[in-house]
C-alpha cells in the first residue's frame, strides 16, 4: 500500500456514505480488510472525524444537485417521498464524473425492477415514475449522442403513461394523479446543439 492507495481510502471517506458511517463508527475495524500497512491505518485512524463528515455531506449535495441540474423534477422540498431513494442512491452508486452521467444512472436506479434492493423504496411512489424517469434517460442520453439515433427520422419510444404532460404537472408541487394511457413519444435531435426536441405522437 502507499501513498496512492491510501488517497483512495480518504476519497472513499468523502463519496461513500457506507464506508464512511462504518469508519465513523469503529475507525480500525473499517479499515481492517483493507491492505493498509499499519502506520497508514494509524495515520487513516487519526483523520478528524468532523472533517470528514462535514466533507462527505458537501459531496452528497453536490450529488443531489447535478441530478436536478438535469432533471428539475427530483425535488425533495416538493416530493419528499424521493428522500429514502436519495440517501440509498448515494450509498449503493458511486458518483459519475460528469452531471448528465449521474442524472442518467439516477434514473436507472429510478427504473429498477421488483428484484432490485432499493425496490421497497420504489413501491412508495406513483406507478408511473419509472416511465418518467426513462423518458429523461433518454432524453439526455440522445441529446448528449450517448445512445444511436435512427439512421433515417427520429427515435420514437413507446410509454404506458402521458409522460410529457406529467413532466410538465411536476413543476407544482406533489405528484399528479395519472391514468395510464399508451403514449408514443418522439425524440428529435437538434443539430449541432447537445439537445433533442420532444413531442407526443398522436395515437395510430
Amino acid at each position: 500500500m502507499g501513498y496512492p492507495e491510501t488517497l483512495e481510502v480518504l476519497a472513499r471517506l468523502h463519496v461513500d456514505p457506507r464506508f464512511r458511517a462504518a469508519w465513523t463508527e469503529d475507525a480500525a475495524r473499517a479499515l481492517a480488510p483493507l491492505p493498509l500497512m499499519p502506520a497508514e491505518a494509524a495515520a487513516l485512524c487519526r483523520v478528524d472525524g468532523p472533517v470528514v463528515e462535514r466533507a462527505g455531506r458537501m459531496m452528497d449535495y453536490h450529488r443531489a444537485e447535478r441530478v436536478r441540474e438535469q432533471l428539475p423534477w427530483v425535488d425533495e422540498a416538493k416530493r419528499p417521498e424521493l428522500g429514502p431513494l436519495r440517501q440509498r442512491f448515494l450509498q449503493d452508486v458511486l458518483p459519475e464524473v460528469l452531471n448528465r452521467e449521474e442524472a442518467i444512472v439516477w434514473c436507472r436506479f429510478l427504473e429498477a425492477d421488483a428484484r432490485a434492493p432499493h425496490a421497497t423504496l420504489l413501491q412508495g411512489l406513483p406507478a408511473y415514475v419509472p416511465q418518467l424517469a426513462r423518458c429523461e434517460r433518454l432524453r439526455i442520453a440522445l441529446a448528449w449522442g450517448l445512445l444511436p439515433l435512427p439512421p433515417v427520422g427520429p427515435h420514437v419510444e413507446a410509454f404506458d403513461f402521458p409522460v410529457l404532460s406529467l413532466l410538465a404537472a411536476l413543476e407544482a408541487p406533489g405528484w399528479p394523479p395519472a391514468e395510464a394511457r399508451p403514449t408514443r413519444v418522439e425524440y428529435l435531435k437538434v443539430p449541432g446543439l447537445p439537445a433533442v426536441m420532444v413531442r407526443e405522437l398522436p395515437s395510430p
